[in-house]
């Protein structure tokens, strides 16, 4: 090696200075937080259901809270994760909370596809969705919140994929920013359900598609 090379890596080198690894936890810990403060936040301004404040909530507030918490919580996990690059198998779990969340819109083209072809009338309430803005724009706001944190967070890390990051983030602030909403939501109606939320999610994680890789590009 000659001397220039060598004067070269020496003065490369001189201003180096150790890095704290970035732990995946404390990224899901920020998303959870966030979401945990959009909620209470949301409860606060707009009160909570009924059903959900005497603490009987609907089975339906149950299951649907539950979808969105378990596809949140596993996208985030996966959008911490890539902050951190390794080698070996992917980390596809957040593809199985995908499919189970997607039940809900999947039973509700099949009920309205069945009531169609029979001719049977909904329920009363059923096709109500005159309050479609309200629910989608506070669960956008939610979710951009929710969203900024975390793309924030990533900026300190190295994902190698930024597209895969970005449509996780999405998923993980548009989930947890519906799940904010569906405390106040009224609705019992799996068409609802199925639609708008299915919606709000759909556009956050296009919105983490378009908007996170720009930002946490190296």
């Amino acid at each position: 090696m000659n001397m220039n090379t060598q004067n070269l890596i020496e003065q490369l080198s001189a201003d180096l200075r150790p890095v704290t690894p970035i732990r995946p936890f404390s990224g899901v810990a920020l998303v959870l937080i966030t979401a945990l403060l959009v909620a209470l936040c949301t409860l606060v301004i707009f009160g909570g259901r009924a059903d959900l404040m005497a603490g009987t909530p609907n089975p339906i507030v149950v299951i649907r809270g539950s979808l969105l918490v378990l596809l949140g919580l596993a996208t985030s996990i996966a959008a911490a994760r890539a902050a951190r690059p390794t080698h070996g198998a992917g980390q596809n779990g957040w593809m199985w909370a995908l499919a189970a969340a997607l039940v809900m819109p999947l039973v509700a083209a099949m009920l309205f596809c069945y009531h169609l072809l029979t001719a049977t009338p909904f329920k009363h309430g059923d096709m109500d969705f005159g309050y479609y803005a309200h629910c989608f724009g506070i669960s956008v706001t939610g979710a951009l919140l929710i969203g900024a944190g975390l793309t924030l967070w990533l900026r300190r890390g190295a994902p190698v994929n930024s597209v895969r990051a970005g449509w996780l983030v999405g998923l993980a602030s548009g989930s947890f920013g519906t799940f904010a909403y569906s405390l106040n939501c009224p609705s019992n109606s799996i068409y609802y359900i199925g639609l708008i939320y299915s919606l709000a999610v759909g556009v956050c994680a296009v919105t983490g598609r378009l908007i996170v890789p720009r930002i946490i590009r190296w």
